[in-house]
């Protein structure tokens, strides 16, 4: 028995050496996809769509703010936003379809055994009868294992892995994304705050002023217009302030989502103002901007997720060599099943002599897609570099927009000085005088509103640069597959 049982494990082992052999063979694919240009398309002289070691981007940009709640908020967010979550999950797939076309590229062992057991019963006459009982316990072992001749298993796996390295992308541009947003809220709420403490200011200097007023008619230095004026412009201040409540208290619910949590986020913000504008990046104003970018990434590699399938396509279309092996055991007692045997060692080639065009059909299928893809990766870089250029204008264009809205503040409140002195001494009404100190109060909430803005437009400045610090974010938590 022993040598019969060497005898099949001896052949099971020429499988396997000449399954190894077939690994050798197909380590490469005939219908490697020719490297693409860089660049889906013309591109300015100073953008540059490839990724470089030397330019990575900015880091933790938020960090320059110097605000330990902002840094708090956005560490909570990037570990329990719904979409980085999503991402996440997408990436743990995306690595399992890794590992399932891998598989494919060794060979397949499997066993099976089974018992069994019968009872028989004769009649052999009026009366009598005979009975009778059998046993049978089998047992099998089969090995499989395809040549990958073309590199068509090959090409398929190196797709899934470079899809998988995508999903990465996806789930560090959602990051970047995510941490904008939060800063951008962040930024949101304090200039709400800011406008609002301005407004209550302006209603009490308002009411203060109508009860001057209502004391001036009585002493006779003014009229009834004037107590009406200034009523009027009290209740527009007052009209003003639920809009500023309600933004704020909408800030608050979206910065709750933004950390993954439902209804209004309870944050106080220590800051009592508006923060301090960031510096400018210092990596690549604008050259390298598209390298750091992970959607950018995502969509090359995606591209070339889609080159090897049109090669595993190709490949699909020759003959196919598989070798398989089978050992079967049999025996009516456990002690002897190894004694009856039965093996098989086979080779057996398949392939297409008629299809219709199927095989056809699909290649060109699948360079369609390609396209597409391609389509889709230009049309991605486009955008990056239509949102950079937007970033770039909003900064230099808000900058200076402030700067006059700041001129234009200091301006009308020296015409407030102007219009007091004369209506003090009965050179005009106090309608101008009511007008100017109305704007006073209008611009002084429209510069926090603006100034908010041009810090919110560095943001997203930082948001287009991308960078490469969500690399180094929840590395725990992140799978890894070698890149091919």
């Amino acid at each position: 028995m022993d040598k019969k049982l060497t005898s099949v494990t001896q052949r099971i082992k020429l499988i396997f050496c000449l399954a190894l052999a077939g690994l050798a063979v197909s380590g490469c694919s005939m219908f490697e996809p020719v490297t693409r240009q860089a660049e889906p398309l013309e591109l300015p002289g100073h953008y540059k769509a490839l990724y470089t070691d030397a330019d990575p981007g900015p880091g933790k940009w938020w960090q320059a703010f110097d605000s330990e709640a902002l840094n708090a908020l956005v560490n909570q967010a990037l570990s329990d936003n719904f979409d980085i979550k999503t991402a996440l999950s997408k990436v743990r797939q995306a690595e399992a379809s890794v590992q399932k076309a891998g598989a494919t590229l060794f060979p397949t062992l499997g066993a099976s055994g089974s018992g069994k057991k019968e009872w028989q019963q004769t009649k052999t006459g009026s009366s009598g009868r005979s009975s009778s009982e059998s046993k049978v316990f089998s047992s099998g072992l089969s090995a499989g294992y395809e040549l990958d001749l073309w590199g068509r298993l090959d090409a398929l796996h190196t797709s899934q892995i470079l899809a998988y390295e995508a999903t990465r992308e996806d789930l560090e541009a959602a990051a970047v994304t995510v941490a904008a947003d939060v800063a951008t809220a962040w930024v949101e709420i304090l200039s709400l705050n800011r406008q609002i403490a301005i407004l209550e200011k302006q209603i009490d200097m308002n009411q203060q002023m109508l009860k001057l007023q209502k004391l001036r008619f009585l002493n006779g230095q003014a009229d009834t217009l004037d107590v009406s004026q200034q009523r009027e412009s009290l209740a527009e201040a007052r009209s003003s302030l639920p809009m500023l409540k309600q933004n704020k208290e909408q800030q608050m619910t979206g910065l709750a989502v933004l950390l993954g949590q439902a209804g209004t986020f309870d944050f106080i913000p220590f800051e009592t103002g508006l923060p301090e504008l960031i510096p400018l990046p210092d990596a690549g104003l604008p050259a390298d901007l598209l390298a750091a970018r992970p959607d950018v990434r995502a969509a090359g590699l995606r591209l070339k997720a889609m080159d090897w399938q049109v090669s595993a396509a190709k490949a699909d279309r020759l003959p196919a060599l598989t070798l398989s092996a089978d050992a079967a055991f049999s025996s009516t007692t456990l002690d002897l099943l190894f004694s009856n045997w039965i093996s098989t060692l086979a080779a057996a080639v398949t392939g297409p002599l008629f299809d219709g065009g199927h095989g056809k059909a699909e290649v060109d299928r699948a360079r369609a897609e390609a396209d597409q893809y391609l389509t889709a990766y230009a049309r991605t870089v486009a955008e990056a570099v239509q949102e950079v250029t937007n970033s770039l204008i909003a900064e230099k264009r808000q900058a200076e927009y402030t700067g006059l809205l700041k001129e234009q503040l200091e301006a009308t409140r020296l015409t407030v000085k102007d219009a007091q002195i004369q209506y003090m001494n009965g050179q005009d009404n106090y309608l101008s005088y009511l007008t100017a100190w109305t704007s006073v109060q209008r611009l002084e909430r429209q510069l926090v509103d603006e100034q908010a803005t041009q810090v919110k437009n560095r943001i997203a400045l930082y948001r287009t640069l991308g960078g490469d610090w969500t690399k180094t974010l929840i590395n725990a938590e992140y799978p890894h597959v070698p890149t091919p």
